[in-house]
């Protein structure tokens, strides 16, 4: 039987958003490996999700965010001998870190005929990030391409900066799939659903969706409703925490002295309801592949503000889904949830 290796830097992401590419192997007749790091928030009983699709798991301390790191080398080691102890004939690597040290330590393999293949979600460089990660982060990437066969992109950024790298093919996909019809046809009774979820009757919900960490920006957010020091805004978050509470004290701390109401939900089973319970969505992330949470949300009916970055620029559109701004931008959010608190706006312009 032919076999396929999978890695990806977080076990939870291949829950997240690889399992279909799992079953379409599997229905191929490959026989499926996957290396990731399972200890992490958010993973759960994920060797027994592995299980379930008859997958072949090899935990690996991978991180997401430091890649000199001891654990990154442990993690290399870890995929260089599976690689040595399995034939493979192709390895989708995924996440930036995962994806160097796999197309590294499969560079011996890709010479007898093994393919390597890139999936991008979202380079840690882009056009509005510093110069620092343009040079590091753009530097390696540019460097590692040679030891890939194709790279895919789902936004179409990075698919210009892959097209100057050096692997013999690129291709670009519109995402990696959402269900919108579940939020489309979400059936919620909105006044009963913000009552079960304690929202008073006068408060104006601002909601985002997506782990709190730094790349996912919330305190722009905060520090927007700060400016606009109006008591009827209440700012929830449906994600759960990647550092072991490290970005929700940080989140919490600012609000407090911004005077912001502030409520973190964690995890969600049912975030289409609390979509349809929500009144503005805001997706303000520092850098994103493309985004799931912000389509979900205007799938819902909801108007965001989003920053322009990377994949949210591609189906965010400033003046028609919402409004958008720089990452940075307070002020600039501040005015976005302003206008969008006018019904009257929403209703001409949107």
């Amino acid at each position: 039987m032919k076999k396929v290796l999978i890695v990806t830097a977080l076990a939870g992401f291949v829950r997240s958003f690889l399992e279909n590419d799992i079953k379409i192997l599997k229905s191929k007749g490959y026989e499926v490996y996957c290396i990731a790091n399972k200890e992490h928030p958010g993973a759960g009983d994920i060797e027994g999700y592995f299980d379930t699709l008859g997958v072949n798991f090899i935990n690996a301390p991978f991180s997401s965010n430091k890649p000199l790191s001891r654990e990154t080398m442990k993690a290399y080691k870890v995929v260089r001998n599976v690689i040595k102890e399995n034939d493979f004939s192709m390895i989708h690597v995924h996440t930036p870190i995962a994806g160097i040290v796999t197309k590294w330590a499969a560079r011996k393999v890709r010479k007898k005929g093994c393919r390597v293949v890139y999936t991008v979600h979202g380079f840690y460089f882009h056009t509005k990030s510093g110069w620092k990660n343009k040079l590091v982060y753009g530097g390696v990437e540019k460097w590692s391409s040679k030891y890939s066969d194709m790279i895919i992109t789902i936004n179409k950024e990075d698919y210009e900066a892959a097209k100057k790298m050096k692997s013999p093919e690129v291709r670009y996909i519109s995402g990696v799939g959402v269900n919108t019809e579940k939020f489309i046809q979400a059936d919620v009774n909105r006044e009963m659903y913000r009552e079960k979820l304690e929202i008073q009757k006068d408060d104006v919900v601002i909601l985002s969706i997506g782990e709190l960490s730094h790349r996912k920006n919330h305190r722009v957010i905060i520090e927007a409703l700060g400016i606009l020091k109006n008591p009827q805004y209440l700012y929830m978050i449906c994600g759960n925490d990647m550092n072991a509470g490290g970005t929700s004290k940080m989140l919490k701390q600012l609000a407090e002295e911004k005077g912001v109401r502030l409520r973190l939900m964690g995890l969600r089973k049912d975030i289409p309801e609390i979509c349809k319970s929500a009144d503005i969505g805001a997706f303000p992330s520092s850098r994103e592949g493309l985004g799931l949470a912000g389509i979900e949300m205007m799938a819902a009916g909801l108007p965001v503000v989003t920053s322009d970055v990377q994949g949210i620029k591609d189906y965010s559109k400033d003046g028609i889904t919402g409004y958008m701004y720089d990452a940075a931008d307070a002020k600039g959010f501040a005015e976005g949830i302003r206008k969008l608190s006018n019904k009257e706006i929403i209703m001409k312009k949107l």
